[in-house]
């Protein structure tokens, strides 16, 4: 029976009932009786904690520019999950996600693959129908076993590495690096950001191990000037000046760095990238809830971010004392389970005027009883929401139009946030 777009998603998010797979058995098999979509183009493999999902729409804004037919595949999603899979910017269609399940429905169950296991079938089988020239891929949670890792990537980058998801991935930056150095492959080049040495020492071992060409981002390969809103670019041969991301804060002009240097690796490799598809690809590349700034006439300025672990709070706070001096906001807050609740609440407290706390819609969850215990808020109010509606209604009647509204934290609470008010 041909299945409707709400029976189709309703099937795929059902898949959450497996939970998390880690291991590729699963997804080859099922990949392989498809015909392996994944090697019908050139992808490039991104695996990282944070910044990984910008610089890839980053490269991918790039080629698109470039004029080539790209590819990008990102997790999580905000508010639709077909957000993760994006073809010159414009999501799956609908009929294309009812199209995949209607063809493979009785082997995706008898398989049980896993929620992120069929959203990765399906967008590299989608990539390949759509006929891309080239796609960028971001894992989804560490990368020697992410379901993702079935590539045979031109190339493959590593972005920031710091503690997240240490239940899974371990508890040490080498265990971590560890797990993210599984997507390099032989004789594949690599690309790392500016990197802890535990980490940098960990990749390199592996790099040897395959005979994979390792490129390191350097601070001598970019400069930053303007308050981290522009940047020049200096290496291999290439020197471009005033470059400007639309992406706010000195962590994106780090991934922006990143994905430039990843562009001439694979300008080198035969993928032409010229010098004004960077510049209009860095100038229009769009990503949602990450410094978001959203203005209205006579409304106080709303800001959204997905800072959900230490380091992007850190950055967030960062940018946000840089773009806005001395300044306080009304912060809506919300996290998941086991994370640094303490010290990414002391990062937010040096900007935060009050504190809005929500419960959101996931199993996963702090609950605010037990976050109010954990946390030590200082002398900042802190006011306990019903919800996210009712948290930002009040502050939207309660503020002047001079105020800031900051909504921070985990996709789920940034994502209700756009589903309902945008």
């Amino acid at each position: 029976m041909k299945q409707t777009y709400p029976s189709a998603e309703r099937f795929i998010l059902s898949r959450e009932f497996f939970g998390m797979k880690l291991g590729l058995e699963n997804i080859t098999g099922f990949l392989d009786d498809i015909g392996n979509p994944q090697y019908a183009y050139p992808t490039i493999h991104l695996a990282g904690t944070n910044g990984k999902g910008s610089t890839a729409a980053m490269i991918a804004s790039v080629l698109q520019k470039a004029g080539y037919r790209t590819g990008l595949f990102t997790s999580p999603h905000l508010v639709t999950l077909r957000e993760r899979m994006r073809v010159n910017g414009r999501m799956i269609p609908k009929r294309s996600v009812t199209g995949f399940v209607d063809r493979h429905r009785r082997e995706l169950a008898r398989r049980k693959l896993s929620f992120f296991e069929v959203i990765t079938a399906m967008a590299l089988d989608y990539f390949k129908r759509a006929g891309v020239d080239i796609a960028v891929i971001e894992t989804g949670l560490g990368g020697r076993l992410d379901a993702t890792n079935v590539l045979a990537p031109l190339l493959t980058i590593t972005t920031e590495i710091s503690r997240d998801h240490t239940e899974i991935l371990g508890h040490s930056i080498r265990k971590i690096a560890f797990e993210k150095a599984g997507i390099i492959k032989p004789a594949s080049a690599h690309l790392i950001s500016l990197l802890h040495s535990d980490a940098r020492d960990v990749i390199a071992d592996r790099c040897r191990e395959l005979g994979a060409p390792l490129y390191r981002l350097s601070r001598s390969d970019f400069s930053a000037a303007r308050l981290a809103e522009e940047f020049e670019f200096r290496s291999n041969g290439y020197r471009w000046s005033g470059l400007r991301p639309s992406l706010s804060g000195r962590h994106q002009i780090i991934n922006a760095a990143l994905a430039v240097k990843a562009l001439t690796i694979i300008d080198r490799l035969g993928i032409a990238v010229p010098e004004n598809a960077v510049r209009q690809g860095l100038r229009q590349v769009t990503w949602p809830g990450r410094f978001q700034i959203l203005r209205r006439r006579n409304r106080p300025t709303v800001i959204l971010d997905v800072c959900h672990n230490e380091n992007g709070v850190a950055a967030f706070v960062e940018t946000f004392e840089k773009r806005y001096p001395g300044r306080k906001a009304y912060v809506i807050s919300a996290f998941v389970q086991r994370k640094p609740h303490r010290r990414m609440f002391a990062l937010l407290s040096r900007i935060a005027c009050e504190f809005s706390l929500v419960p959101m819609r996931t199993r996963r969850r702090v609950e605010l009883d037990e976050l109010i215990e954990r946390v030590d808020f200082g002398e900042i109010p802190v006011y306990r929401a019903r919800g996210l509606r009712s948290a930002f209604s009040r502050l939207a009647k309660k503020c002047s139009p001079d105020d800031i509204i900051i909504v921070a934290g985990s996709h789920y609470l940034v994502g209700e946030f756009l589903e309902k008010f945008e």
